[in-house]
């Protein structure tokens, strides 16, 4: 008999989930549903760089798309188990029960009782004090993100709202990341004491090392502000692969989109690790999730790097990717983003700007831009640093510009990966994922060419979501591990992308004026 299992994937505007078939990765069906309130822009506010979704989003996303896998499954009764991925690190104030406050009538339109998304950065302050604090320590507690705390994490978030907002402060029950919020609606747990937190977001974006027994002291988060330490006392300390079930479905939304109650829910992922997973990921092959913004995975031998922490590299922690592996991911917190952003500048379409911007000569004089749209991620982060466009004359047309956004772009990603091998991290074989990666040849092989390395392309449209059904199946016990399962339900390349020496050789000279441009904007 055919075996199911779901993966539900949270990006950045909506929510996606695929039903695969658990013998050999085929999708059988998939779903979308977009955040209508997000969609509409409320709560947030660009020039502060606030970002919030209200749960509510996510709670009807789910239900949607649960619903639509489910009726297009031949055999719903077949389906083993489910897992969820999101974005990260997407935390939000909560009761007691681990419900978002924003979800109580008093709380019900303020944006900091919402979760604030992976790209608010109105905790910059807050990050760089948890720098400064980490670097008076030994061990220096902030080593897991190359030293640099970032605004995209958890406790600078945590510590803005507390200061800022005495309401939520003082009804905080503790708080939640987004993928434990969306398991634990799925499996009905409405104890912290019951909850398994996944360990990617604990140890990647919460400063979670095993290896000093959790969380760092309540010493240190209290040098920092004394509001933080009763908040850590509130949630859970233990954490769990993602391999691993938090539970079974509830009775209450199996009614809701037509399951059975008890079939496995997995431990909660982040996006970027879980789509690594749907495409392979294993020692030596690096995975490129290109979205809104671009992370860059990768995985080693843990006795190989185990207690080697790379400067300036945003996160770096065993078993956050892989199970048994230390995992890495660096970025470029704006990619995709990046083009939307030109998009609804000149109001023009991108595949025609990149018809256009394809055949402009290699030129030494033409437009050259930085990539910092929403801050740097790494190498050497910063949630202050701006973009810039450099050489522009009076004939400059806006395929020039596109093309030099792109170029940029490319560039970032040339100084992530070269920390990546200048740090020893192996890499032999490149998979990108993502929309940008199955629409955008142009992106694509600028990148390829940038790098001077091939780039495949993964067959798989929702690589994320691939990845948390990959999770669910070894959850549910239908493989042994999660590389054993990679192996059988993994699609292979749809797309492989060559670089040309010529045009390499062009953006190596590039590049070097590209690093003094971002030096001097810094």
């Amino acid at each position: 008999m055919t075996q199911y299992t779901i993966g539900i994937d949270y990006g950045t505007d909506s929510a996606r989930a695929v039903l695969v078939d658990a013998s050999c990765g085929h999708i059988v069906a998939s779903a979308t549903s977009a955040y209508s309130r997000w969609a509409d822009g409320r709560w947030c506010d660009p020039l502060t760089q606030q970002f919030r979704q209200h749960p509510l989003d996510y709670i009807e996303c789910l239900e949607a798309v649960l619903r639509e896998v489910v009726a297009a499954c031949p055999d719903p009764a077949a389906i083993k188990a489910i897992a969820v991925d999101t974005t990260g690190s997407t935390v939000c104030f909560t009761d007691a029960e681990g419900m978002p406050l924003s979800l109580q009538t008093r709380f019900a339109d303020d944006p900091d009782a919402m979760f604030v998304l992976w790209k608010d950065h109105t905790g910059t302050a807050e990050a760089e004090e948890f720098t400064a604090a980490g670097a008076r320590y030994t061990p220096n507690y902030i080593c897991q993100s190359g030293n640099h705390y970032s605004a995209e994490c958890t406790w600078a978030k945590v510590l803005h709202v507390l200061r800022k907002n005495s309401a939520v402060r003082e009804a905080a029950g503790g708080f939640i990341d987004e993928c434990d919020f969306v398991t634990n609606l799925l499996t009905g747990c409405r104890s912290f004491a019951d909850m398994k937190w996944g360990h990617c977001i604990p140890a990647a974006k919460q400063l979670w090392n095993k290896d000093w027994g959790g969380y760092p002291p309540e010493s240190f988060f209290a040098e920092i502000d004394p509001l933080l330490p009763p908040v850590l006392r509130l949630v859970p300390h233990a954490n769990y692969a993602c391999s691993e079930a938090a539970g079974t479905l509830c009775p209450e939304w199996a009614a809701r989109v037509g399951l059975k109650p008890g079939i496995v829910v997995g431990v909660g992922n982040c996006d970027a690790h879980s789509g690594a997973v749907g495409a392979g990921v294993r020692p030596g092959t690096a995975v490129l999730n290109l979205g809104t913004s671009a992370c860059y995975m990768a995985v080693m031998p843990v006795e190989e790097m185990k207690g080697h922490f790379i400067e300036g590299l945003f996160g770096q922690a065993e078993g956050t990717i892989l199970e048994g592996f230390m995992g890495y991911e660096t970025g470029l917190s704006a990619f995709g983003d990046i083009f939307a952003w030109f998009k609804r500048l000149c109001g023009l379409q991108l595949p025609d700007l990149a018809a256009e911007a394809e055949g402009i000569a290699l030129r030494d004089d033409l437009p050259l831009a930085t990539d910092f749209f929403n801050g740097r991620r790494a190498p050497n982060p910063s949630n202050i640093v701006t973009a810039s466009i450099s050489g522009l004359r009076i004939t400059t047309g806006p395929a020039e510009i596109y093309r030099a956004l792109v170029e940029a772009a490319a560039f970032g990603s040339k100084a992530c990966i070269d920390q990546y091998l200048d740090g020893g991290i192996r890499i032999d074989k490149m998979i990108a994922v993502g929309g940008i990666a199955q629409k955008s040849p142009f992106v694509m092989q600028m990148l390829c060419d940038v790098l001077g390395r091939p780039i495949e392309v993964s067959d798989c449209k929702d690589a994320c979501a691939m990845g948390a059904a990959i999770h669910a199946s070894v959850a549910a016990g239908l493989y042994p591990s999660v590389l054993e399962a990679e192996d059988a339900l993994c699609p292979g390349a749809c797309a492989t992308y060559t670089p040309d020496s010529e045009r390499h050789a062009f953006y190596l000279r590039r590049y070097e004026r590209y690093k003094e441009l971002a030096q001097f904007v810094l």
